[in-house]
């Protein structure tokens, strides 16, 4: 009876150890799900866009008349996002936000941090542009 307590605590002991390599608990591994997540969904935000299901939709009921609206509103966000990533590489700004309250204050400093996470997709966009462009050509970017 000892030797079996002996193993299955030394089996315990194991399987904790093993754990440490992984996300402890499952917020942890949410977390590191919602980065990957968001790192894709960046990628794909400065590509152009491809449909998950580029098949026609035929609207026939009402299931498939929300599929094909997801598709066109899919694009649409997609199509403007894009825009938005180049005006703002271009050097287009939003109209400025006169502060008098701190309610004005918050939408200022909320203005002024996207048109600084456009910026940093400009740049991003520029990047892929590039390596895409040294691709087509052939030549190596490394």
């Amino acid at each position: 009876m000892k030797t079996a307590y002996l193993l299955v605590a030394a089996a315990l002991a194991a399987t904790s150890l093993a754990a440490g390599a992984t996300p402890s608990n499952t917020d942890e591994a949410r977390w590191e799900a919602a980065q990957h997540t968001a790192a894709a969904e960046h990628a794909a935000s400065l590509r152009p866009f491809v449909a998950l299901d580029p098949e026609v939709v035929s609207v026939t009921d009402t299931d498939s008349a929300r599929r094909a609206a997801g598709q066109v509103n899919a694009r649409l966000t997609h199509d403007e996002y894009l825009a938005d990533v180049l005006r703002a590489g271009a050097g287009t700004k939003s109209a400025p936000i006169r502060v008098t309250d701190s309610d004005s204050a918050r939408a200022a400093a909320g203005q002024k941090y996207r048109e600084q996470a456009l910026l940093a997709d400009y740049a991003d966009y520029t990047k892929a542009q590039a390596k895409a462009d040294l691709e087509r050509s052939g030549v190596s970017s490394q």
